[in-house]
């Protein structure tokens, strides 16, 4: 049934400049009655204290089991068997359980044990970047941002280099499921059976190696009935696929940032003790989470005044929150001196994610390699004619043509 009260949120040039849209959304309130490109209606959440009082709600849940009938048929979620295999994981668990998991990969992930990486990752990023700079002109997508985070992924949780050389770029897509009715649809089925039998594979042979890899580990806490056999094949699929769009669009954006502002651009060049700040800046001003992934509400919830049936979804605009004039003074201004900065970038409360130090650490390297490397650098091509990536939930480049000083 049409709900004639719900509002489309998104409109053929929503990807290319969607802080407007979010901009009238929050002078109208903090939370909207709305319908999602997969035709699912739900609430979408735009202001900032009503996002951070929302994530933290305790009739909040992530499983997909809440999720209302509606939802059930029209979302655009992973398809069974494979939802079962490889959507146990921590994005889609709810506390105790999701407490347990999370415990796992702390260490990990800790900022102490990330900045163990900052040679290695230093190493990589050097060695995409170089081939780049005698050429005067690339795109930095795809020739940097796109293999980088598979690479740094592969030392941090400890991949083969067997299992390294077998992955296939485009099972990255498969954090972007494709609805029932779309044409693409068996196309995403045959890549989902292709990403299974590869994790299923380095769990064979991964297991009883080195206790120092990740992989290895979490493999020892199914063995140890910590985990079961669908959470570890999950947490694999988290780790190895949806770990590394997030980190390709967060460069892509920041660079694109820095040469829409070239004053600031400078600046950090010639200031880059100022990075901490900078980073924190960027991730605010274009987040590559620019939704967070779907919510349900356990029970019927008087919220924000209204009221919001159990099952129905709810979704927070991370981009729309950073961007909230009641929280940041001149929120559309990209300013590294900022105070108080305190973004959603990476979420809020049992959701926030674990890996920001090493994602922080990639994009800092990365934007310190690409300035001195790629001197004198600007956009190949007019702003508009920049292709988006129409996802639901991520922000993102399809590419991101740029020209350069080619000597140094």
């Amino acid at each position: 049934m049409e709900d004639t009260q719900a509002i489309s949120y998104y409109s053929p040039t929503f990807y290319q400049n969607p802080y407007e849209r979010f901009q009238q959304f929050i002078e109208k309130g903090e939370i909207h009655r709305v319908k999602f490109p997969s035709g699912v209606y739900g609430w979408l959440v735009t202001g900032y204290d009503a996002a951070i009082k929302t994530l933290k709600h305790p009739n909040i849940r992530k499983s997909h089991k809440v999720g209302n009938a509606q939802w059930s048929k029209l979302a655009s979620v992973m398809p069974e068997p494979q939802h079962t295999r490889l959507q146990q994981h921590l994005l889609h668990q709810d506390p105790p359980r999701h407490t347990e998991m999370r415990s796992l990969i702390m260490e990990a992930f800790s900022s102490s044990r990330t900045e163990q990486f900052r040679d290695k990752i230093t190493t990589i990023v050097h060695q995409l970047i170089e081939p780049l700079i005698e050429s005067g002109e690339c795109d930095l997508i795809a020739d940097f941002a796109l293999p980088m985070p598979f690479l740094v992924l592969s030392e941090v949780i400890g991949l083969s280099e067997k299992h390294r050389k077998q992955f296939k770029p485009e099972w990255c897509k498969a954090v972007q499921p494709l609805s029932p009715n779309h044409p693409g649809r068996a196309g995403y089925l045959n890549l989902l059976d292709e990403l299974e039998s590869y994790i299923e594979n380095i769990i064979i042979e991964s297991r009883g190696g080195d206790s120092d890899r990740l992989i290895v580990q979490l493999i020892s806490a199914r063995d140890n009935n910590k985990l079961s056999h669908d959470e570890l094949t999950s947490m694999l699929f988290q780790l190895l696929v949806a770990g590394q769009e997030p980190v390709t669009n967060q460069i892509g954006n920041a660079i694109l940032a820095l040469l829409e502002h070239p004053e600031q651009l400078e600046a950090l060049k010639q200031d880059a003790t100022n990075m901490d700040n900078a980073l924190t800046e960027l991730l605010r001003y274009d987040g590559s989470f620019a939704f967070t992934t779907w919510r349900f509400f356990n029970q019927e919830t008087e919220w924000l005044g209204q009221t919001i049936p159990a099952g129905e979804t709810i979704i927070v605009a991370l981009n729309a929150a950073n961007h909230d004039p009641a929280k940041f003074s001149c929120p559309h201004q990209l300013n590294f001196n900022r105070k108080r900065n305190k973004s959603l970038s990476f979420g809020y409360a049992n959701h926030f994610c674990p890996a920001m130090p090493l994602a922080r650490l990639e994009l800092e390297i990365s934007i310190r390699a690409i300035l001195h490397y790629l001197p004198n650098i600007q956009l190949a091509c007019d702003i508009k004619e920049l292709d988006w990536i129409n996802a639901v939930l991520t922000r993102g480049l399809h590419a991101l043509p740029v020209t350069y000083t080619s000597e140094l």
